[in-house]
């Protein structure tokens, strides 16, 4: 006969709060267990107290040595068992109940196998019934459901032995959850959880005065009274009413429990149970998600690379699409990569776990955990790939981070929503990842993004130096097809962006390149980095031309169509010639038609400041005497020089303008 275990082993430190669900075949006193823990039947409804079995899931709450035990009371029948997938969700600790005079039962088996598929790694056992057997008897039970769940590598953490008729072993239970309340605070509980607010729901009613009202088990983070929340998968933005809590009113909430939420701006028509709660801006609604299968059992005979099944994630299961990374080699997949399709949208986070059962739910064909919840479908050109599903499964913060930027690519999201990807807890640890990579030149953060706090939308570094080497090489062919052209117009150049890249971001991008010197602006126009004009011999003569004969015409030049040497030449020709020239500052454009040389241009500065130096106030006549020119050609001239800010108009008269100083400066230092 097993020693009886002493609670000693178990710190009894603080106040803590603990979340149970049941487990077990049905008839084997799951509700009962939960009755006489708590006095409250879980058996809510009228037809399953006529009939004597758990039908839908079933709820209570106890205060058990000054902790909070909330209990999650599951169906045993086979015909339920997809309600017993959505009552483990967001349960701390497994009850596993196993009548001692039945032993194992088939879904004692089955509901074990979905707590392991779930991710849980311990749980209690409560042998029931014990009244009805003898002592050996329930030794020989315990120690086949223990072999049992460690074949699943599930550790039992206690095995009580209890009976609802003679009240055996309550007393014991309640020491052994209020421990494990406890234990669970100690060893930091929700501390290494998601700081933000997320709840499955599992029921949604009316209240009569109150409006829609949904419960569920709080994964993490905390949630106040009249703060908002998105409802999902619509992820439309609803209010909390009012908040309560084994029937208790409460102002806030926070940490792992069993919460009561009181919604406004929704009705029961748009609440149901699957949906969730959370935080703004850290869930996404997806279709299409990357998943690591731990395993899965192929139905039927015929192996195939794409099944249909029955997805089971939180509290919600919908029709899915498994598709493998690699044709299966049997009818048993292990370990391996998969993509997971809906018709209908559905809300995850990184690592969270699922169940797969087949289309009619009759049997569980495996399950995994999540690693690109908000994932490209898979194609051809863009492959399933194995390398970033091993940094995903077994990857750093930094590295989870870093692939789920790569794999995004363009569809950039918040540092709410990258932290869920990546499973970071909270929006300043993925700050602080995405500072480090920035640091390593592994991202960059693109300004007049919304992603982040300050501005910036976080993209990949090879995504970028792909799209920087596309461009570029792009505009040395155009310019090399084109080489009177002086460059690229920088409006232009902003629609050469990639097409993939939000609109928000493009301005950003094209900025980007010519900050780190990809490119160059030459005034209005860009050009490769060390570009020089590939002119041919007589483009070059004439452009020369057209420079010396603009020149000789001082504050009076000749306009395109009084060129002598551009006499029956191509207009158009013609045109990018003296473009080319503006871009290399052998002529300065003064207005439409209008240009004068480079040396009349620093003349004319040097000019008006040292006459205004003397003279604050110059009229358009003094300075058409002061240039020897006209008034056709000098009101343009005093027009611009008060857009760059060489002059400034004060009624009918110029004064200095406010960058007079600088304009000169470059002068000389261009002289």
């Amino acid at each position: 006969m097993r020693p009886a275990v002493r609670l000693e082993c178990y710190p009894m430190t603080q106040r803590g709060q603990l979340v149970v669900g049941t487990a077990g075949h049905i008839d084997h006193g799951k509700s009962r267990v939960v009755w006489s823990l708590t006095g409250v039947n879980p058996d809510r409804l009228p037809e399953e107290q006529a009939r004597g079995m758990t039908i839908d899931l079933g709820f209570a709450h106890a205060t058990i040595d000054d902790c909070d035990v909330w209990f999650v009371d599951v169906p045993g029948h086979e015909r339920f068992l997809r309600n017993m997938v959505a009552g483990a969700t967001g349960i701390d600790l497994p009850m596993l109940i196993v009548a001692a005079d039945d032993s194992l039962m088939p879904q004692t088996r089955e509901h074990a196998e979905l707590l392991a598929l779930l991710g849980f790694d311990r749980c209690l056992v409560v042998l029931t019934k014990m009244d009805l057997v003898d002592v050996e008897w329930a030794a020989a039970v315990e120690d086949e459901v223990r072999t049992f769940l460690q074949s699943l590598g599930i550790t039992p953490a206690l095995c009580v032995r209890t009976s609802a008729e003679t009240g055996q072993g309550f007393d014991e239970l309640r020491g052994v959850l209020a421990a494990e309340a406890r234990r669970r605070v100690s060893s930091g509980g929700d501390q290494a959880a998601p700081g933000w607010f997320r709840m499955p729901i599992d029921r949604a009613f009316n209240v009569p005065g109150r409006g829609v009202v949904v419960t569920g088990s709080v994964y993490h983070g905390s949630v106040q009274a009249e703060t908002e929340l998105e409802l999902w998968p619509a992820g439309r933005r609803v209010r909390v009413r009012g908040l309560q809590s084994h029937s208790e009113g409460r102002e806030a909430a926070a940490g792992r429990m069993r919460l009561a939420i009181n919604l406004a701006g929704v009705s029961l028509e748009d609440v149901q149970r699957g949906f969730e709660l959370a935080s703004p801006g850290y869930l996404e609604a997806t279709r299409c998600a990357d998943v690591h299968l731990d395993w899965l059992r192929m139905p039927g005979k015929t192996v195939r690379q794409r099944i249909a099944m029955r997805l089971h994630l939180a509290t919600g299961e919908r029709l899915v699409s498994v598709r493998s990374a690699a044709p299966p080699e049997s009818d048993v997949l292990r370990d391996v990569l998969a993509q997971l399709r809906t018709a209908e949208p559905f809300v995850a986070t990184w690592g969270q776990r699922f169940i797969l059962r087949d289309e009619t739910g009759s049997r569980t064909l495996g399950g995994g955990r999540m690693l690109r919840p908000v994932a490209r479908p898979w194609s051809a050109k863009r492959p399933p790939r194995e390398d970033a599903a091993r940094l995903l499964i077994a990857g750093k913060p930094k590295q989870r981070i870093e692939e789920v930027i790569r794999g995004s690519e363009w569809r950039m999201c918040g540092l709410a929503a990258l932290a869920a990807r990546a499973g970071l807890r909270d929006e300043a640890a993925a700050t602080e990842q995405c500072r480090q990579l920035g640091v390593e030149g592994r991202i960059v953060g693109l300004r007049g993004g919304d992603a982040a706090a300050d501005g910036r939308a976080y993209v990949h570094a090879d995504l970028l130096n792909a799209a920087r080497e596309r461009l570029v090489a792009r505009l040395e062919k155009h310019l090399a097809d084109n080489p009177r052209l002086p460059g690229l117009m920088r409006g232009e150049w902003l629609s050469w962006m990639p097409r993939a890249c939000p609109e928000r971001l493009r301005s950003a991008l094209a900025d980007w390149m010519i900050e780190r010197g990809f490119v160059v602006a030459v005034g209005p126009h860009v050009v490769p980095k060390g570009h020089r004009s590939a002119l041919s011999a007589e483009d070059r003569a004439l452009l020369e031309a057209i420079v010396a004969e603009i020149d000789a015409g001082g504050f009076q030049p000749p306009g395109l169509k009084s060129l002598h040497c551009a006499e029956r030449k191509d207009p158009r020709r013609v045109r990018e010639l003296v473009e080319l020239a503006v871009a290399s500052a052998a002529l300065v454009r003064i207005a439409d038609g209008i240009w004068i040389s480079q040396k009349h241009w620093r003349a004319l500065v040097t000019t008006l400041v040292q006459t205004f130096e003397k003279q604050p106030e110059l009229t358009v006549a003094a300075i058409r005497d002061l240039l020897a020119s006209s008034r056709t050609f000098v009101v343009p001239i005093v027009e611009h020089t008060d857009t760059i800010g060489l002059t400034r108009r004060v009624g009918d008269v110029r004064k200095l303008g406010p960058k007079a100083a600088s304009i000169l400066q470059w002068v000389k230092a261009n002289e």
